[in-house]
């Protein structure tokens, strides 16, 4: 129960108490230095932990703070450290990472970080939950993460003040711990300062400059009251303020300021040194703070804030009661000291959340040299360390040594960033749904229909559940004899108001809301079939198509792709981006072209150009590589977006041909239209490009179509398609059948921490002449990988999402990337990368031998290992042929 105390903690009572530990005065001086390597802009944990990695390679940097160190939202957090997430093994790897740097900052600084080991309990109300955790537990065992699950009498014992009777499991964690905001900072500064660092406290940033370079600008300098500081790096740190620090280089950023809050109970002796708890399905986490407790919570109605006013320093607000209350009774269910126990002081500060409840990290594609090291949603203490290091690590060499890419940005489109509106609901769902069980294929409901292309509407009548990827809606499936279409943000039924009437979607969703088999899973098979057997029709109309051309457009595609592009006119070849490191930054492919007809799918071109298409999530990744390329390399070429200016249509299966060729006069066969070919074609009397390509392994063609012209094709082909059985085919059986064939999806199997060597691609990565990255590549060749992708099926009937753990002869050797359903194969698939467990390179024959299971929530099933798909080893369907499927067949039938 809340007792009326009174006791909001006031800001010069803080800084009392800063002044008394010895933590008031970080400043190296008043006038600041004419240059340096990188200017921090904040002086929170974010901005701290980023001075000290950067000290720690030798960088010079400065580190600007407004007011005082820790005045802002880091002075009130919580502290909290979990080692496992839900999310993924990134961000497994980036709070373990946090947690190893914290443990060492008292031998290599001298200051005790103020970290408490006393472990991590995390409650299970549910039977799904507990599937949850199982899983998290299995993907755990690879990062040698020590977790348990135990029964409630156990974690009982663990935590007197738990009622065993009102949960049902519980996982329970030793290494997890808490930590004193200030003194981490403290220890971080003071880390920092003995390698040259300098930090200027009450010295505020007026004004970031730039100046133009090609179509982008870059960073310059930073003005202050104290002087000017020229650098060619700016890291924007400002929690809550980040907004404010990047319109001062003219871009917004998908951030959200609300008030998070907990209370302080009053002293409980039983609880000293009890572990940590966490009951998600509550919305609670209590934190051990010696003989009390500290209740925070997520609710669905949290007050959102327009702005946080600039002199908000060591500031809290008056704690809505009414609203915190829930918590309380919630906390009181599992753990019944809190409906007793009074409460003798709340705190209730802003923090900044975000759309996806993940960090803004990275440079800005908009402004070179202005970095973003912001919106930690509440978890600052546990994920900036780890953050901060690879962030580090980005600035020192151009790329992180993590795949970064979903917490970098760039993951939100420049049209998201600016809807002020979008951000908004989308970080009020995050946050009130940030305890929710983490299902595979479930989906948002806030920021919805954001972005639709051309087809949207014609596909939601036929009958498509859609899906949104980086804010652009897609079909994910479709339904038949009704429609299911989304409707606008309802908010939970908070802030007054109205649940939707119309449910069809959120009902359709709860199909998916399993670690099973979906509700969906026999409808997405027969698409899948449809494909196999007859012909489909996708919509990649989101794929990103862009135009390299100029002078230098030769030389520059050279630079950029890995693969041969000058293979002559209307060649589509297949190719990866890669960084400095030998990384894939994005997939694509690629078609040479020469002087055109002046239409969009046909430019005028002087000399030869590309056209560039890059699916899914790696298109704007590709689209910001190659301008940066290009401009480091002073490359005379351009590249152009064009992908709101034209749909991609793809027909697929052993019908596609035909049905093409009716609705065509250009001669669709295999001596004019081979595979790996594009040309100009009209479909009722409108110009496309037509390419003959599949990412399905099906005889196939892309139709890339300029947006006046795409619905007539549209209805072209569906009208011509009845008589060839042509069915509607959504996302989840595309990837269903992608990865069936074995075939790489950018941002799962392959990413920018992955070496193409080991994601077997080195077919698409010439010899002959220079890219970027090559040395890489070539080292790989000669001397081995240390981690190879491998395909795997299953034999008994489990279902496999990806983050599954490899054993190979009773050795832990990798994890999965990625797991569907095969439905030409009739089992579970997994892709992922599998290691030596004495760290020796990996071949073939380590490959091919050994006995191996995939672990799925905590339980080992046997497994069968493939160096490719087993599913048509010789490609005869790409090519067309399926005589070869008809002969098997029918002596299978015999």
């Amino acid at each position: 129960m809340f007792r009326a105390s009174g006791c909001i903690v006031k800001r010069q009572t803080r800084r009392r108490l800063l002044k008394k530990l010895g933590f008031c005065d970080f400043s190296t001086g008043s006038q600041v230095p004419p240059q340096a390597d990188v200017v921090i802009i904040g002086g929170g944990t974010a901005g701290c932990n980023l001075l000290y990695q950067l000290s720690k390679r030798g960088i010079q940097a400065v580190l600007l703070e407004r007011g005082k160190v820790t005045n802002g939202t880091t002075w009130h957090t919580g502290g909290l450290l979990w080692r496992l997430s839900n999310s993924g093994d990134v961000d497994i790897q980036l709070l373990e990472a946090s947690r190893n740097i914290y443990m060492g900052l008292e031998q290599d600084t001298g200051v005790h970080p103020g970290i408490v080991m006393n472990g991590g309990l995390f409650i299970a109300r549910t039977d799904e939950r507990i599937e949850e955790f199982k899983r998290a537990h299995s993907i755990g065992h690879y990062f040698n993460i020590e977790t348990q699950m135990i029964t409630p009498s156990d974690a009982a014992k663990l935590s007197p003040i738990l009622d065993p009777k009102n949960f049902k499991a519980a996982l329970y964690c030793p290494g997890d711990s808490h930590i004193d905001p200030t003194m981490l900072c403290s220890s971080l500064i003071k880390g920092a300062k003995k390698r040259g660092a300098q930090i200027f406290e009450n010295c505020a940033v007026s004004a970031i400059l730039t100046e133009p370079v090609a179509n982008l600008r870059k960073v310059t300098g930073v003005q202050t009251p104290n002087g000017t500081i020229k650098t060619n790096c700016v890291v924007n740190s400002a929690g809550v303020w980040s907004r404010n620090v990047s319109q001062l280089v003219g871009v917004d950023i998908p951030l959200t300021p609300m008030k998070h809050s907990y209370v302080i109970t009053d002293s409980i002796p039983d609880v000293k040194g009890t572990p940590n708890i966490r009951d998600l399905d509550g919305d609670v986490y209590i934190k051990i703070q010696g003989d009390t407790l500290h209740l925070g919570g997520y609710e669905n109605n949290p007050e959102i804030l327009k702005e946080v006013a600039s002199d908000f320093n060591f500031g809290l607000y008056e704690l809505d009661k009414s609203l915190f209350q829930v918590h309380v009774e919630r906390a009181g269910e599992i753990c019944p000291v809190f409906k007793t126990v009074g409460i003798k002081s709340d705190v209730c500060g802003p923090e900044s959340f975000t759309p996806d409840h993940r960090p803004l990290i990275g440079e800005d594609p908009r402004v070179l040299g202005m970095f973003h090291n912001s919106g930690y949603n509440s978890g600052g203490i546990q994920l900036s360390g780890g953050v901060t290091e690879q962030l580090a690590i980005w600035i020192a060499t151009g790329r992180p040594e993590v795949h970064m890419f979903n917490y970098d940005i760039k993951r939100f489109s420049l049209l998201q960033r600016s809807d002020r509106a979008w951000v908004t609901e989308s970080s009020h769902e995050a946050y009130a749904t940030k305890y929710n069980i983490v299902f595979p294929n479930d989906q948002k409901l806030a920021g919805r229909n954001h972005k639709t292309d051309m087809f949207h509407e014609a596909l939601v009548a036929k009958g498509a559940v859609m899906e949104q990827v980086q804010g652009v809606e897609r079909p994910a499936y479709y339904v038949k004899d009704r429609t299911v279409p989304v409707r606008s943000y309802d908010w939970y039924g908070a802030y007054d108001h109205v649940r939707n009437p119309d449910n069809r979607y959120e009902k359709e969703l709860e199909g998916d809301r399993t670690f099973g088999f979906s509700a969906h899973h026999h409808a997405i098979g027969e698409e899948a079939l449809s494909i196999r057997n007859s012909v489909g029709l996708f919509n990649l109309s989101h794929f990103t198509k862009m135009y390299l051309t100029g002078p230098d457009a030769q030389e520059a595609a050279d630079w950029l792709f890995t693969v041969d592009t000058d293979l002559g006119t209307g060649r589509v070849a297949y190719s990866c981006l890669l960084n400095s490191k030998g990384g894939i930054e994005a997939d694509c492919t690629v078609t040479q072209l020469s002087e055109g007809v002046g239409t969009l799918v046909g430019p005028i071109m002087k000399g030869k150009g590309y056209y560039i298409v890059a699916c899914g999530e790696s298109g704007p990744q590709a689209v910001n590589h190659i301008r940066k390329e290009l401009i480091k390399k002073n490359f005379k070429a351009v590249i152009t977006d064009t992908t709101d200016r034209m749909g991609i249509l793809s027909l697929q299966g052993p019908k596609s041909r035909q049905l093409l060729q009716s609705v065509t006069d250009f001669p669709i066969t295999d001596d004019r239209f081979p595979l790996g070919m594009s040309h100009l074609i009209k479909i009722n009397g409108n110009l496309c490009r037509a390419t003959r390509i599949s990412f399905v392994g099906e005889l196939g063609y892309q139709l890339h179509i300029p947006v006046a012209f795409c619905i007539p094709v549209y209805n072209k082909l569906i009208d011509a398609g009845r008589g060839f059985d042509l069915q509607h085919i959504g996302f989840r059986a595309f990837y269903s059948l992608q990865c069936e064939k074995g075939y790489h999806l950018w941002n799962h199997d392959i990413r920018m921490d992955d070496n193409p060597v080991e994601a077997d691609l080195r077919g698409i990565c010439r010899e002959n002449g220079q890219y970027l990255g090559k040395q890489h590549v070539d080292k790989l060749k000669k001397y081995g990988c240390y981690k190879r992708r491998a395909f795997f099926t299953m034999q008994n009937d489990v279902c496999l999402h990806g983050n599954e753990t490899v054993w190979r002869d009773d050795h832990i050797v990798g994890y999965l990337r990625r797991g569907n359903y095969g439905y030409s194969l009739d089992c579970s698939i997994g892709i992922g990368y599998v290691q030596h467990p004495k760290g020796k390179v990996v071949d073939d024959e380590f490959l091919k031998s050994g006995k191996y299971e995939i672990e799925v929530s905590n339980r080992r099933y046997p497994a069968t290992l493939f160096l490719k798909s087993p599913f048509d080893p010789t490609h005869n369907r790409i090519l067309g042929d399926y005589e070869f499927e008809v002969q098997e067949q029918e002596h299978f039938e015999d």
